[in-house]
């Protein structure tokens, strides 16, 4: 069931119109998605699952004079991936921002003056011809997604943890936080930074370390942690993805 934004994927889930959602939260070329990030502070869903993709993107218009085009419309974070494409191809046209993909396919469909950059699944849906294949900027381009609901997911043997951390604004506060993985031999792949928004220049921190909440090594690093800072919170533990 296809949502408008990230917040609505969160608010069907907790609605339990649907099961899961997938969201995206980070890209290989442009970062992490801080729409995910800011809504893991407000929602009690969890992360039951990862699901890693290769994007393509494609620019694709209503005929083959792509020169002509005057607008691009994508998401953001597309645009930021064929930044440099878009420099060297089609400096001169402007770059809009719209909410999603399957929304800038839409608006070329009605208008020869515009473009779209977006999955080549678009193209034949809104009668559109592809162009141009496999702009991204970066030939490894990936999008990591998580599967959110509320389901607890037990150990596969092959898992990875991501937790919520809020520590007091004092000196050695980071380190504190790192200490009890680095003492208990949890290997950390990730970590971001979130402004609280309740109090100015204080932060959330997002982690993700691989292996389970159940393992005894994690479990021993929360204990740890929860003496050390005002906040630790398991958004979830689930098989690392394998697509």
């Amino acid at each position: 069931m296809p949502v408008e934004s990230i917040p609505q994927v969160f608010r069907e889930v907790e609605a339990g119109r649907v099961r899961y959602g997938v969201v995206p939260i980070e890209n290989s070329t442009e970062g992490v998605i801080t729409h995910t990030l800011d809504m893991f502070v407000q929602s009690q869903l969890r992360i039951c699952g990862e699901i890693s993709l290769r994007i393509h993107q494609n620019l694709m218009c209503r005929h083959s004079n792509w020169q002509s085009v005057q607008k691009v419309y994508s998401h953001a974070q597309s645009l930021a991936q064929c930044r440099y494409w878009l420099d060297k191809h089609l400096p001169h046209v402007e770059r809009i921002p719209v909410s999603s993909n399957a929304e800038a396919a839409r608006l070329a469909s009605l208008d020869d003056a515009v473009a779209a950059i977006g999955g080549i699944q678009a193209a034949p849906i809104y009668g559109l011809q592809i162009v141009h294949e496999n702009i991204e900027d970066s030939p490894n381009n990936t999008t990591r997604f998580l599967v959110i609901g509320d389901q607890v997911v037990a150990p596969s043997g092959n898992d990875r943890t991501s937790l919520l951390v809020s520590t007091r604004n004092q000196p050695g506060s980071l380190f504190k936080l790192l200490k009890p993985l680095a003492e208990n031999g949890v290997d950390m792949t990730r970590i971001e930074s979130r402004p609280s928004r309740a109090t100015n220049w204080e932060y959330f921190f997002f982690l993700d370390v691989l292996g389970h909440e159940q393992d005894e090594a994690i479990s021993k690093a929360l204990v740890a942690l929860r003496e050390e800072t005002e906040l630790v919170r398991v958004l979830g533990a689930y098989p690392v993805a394998i697509i």
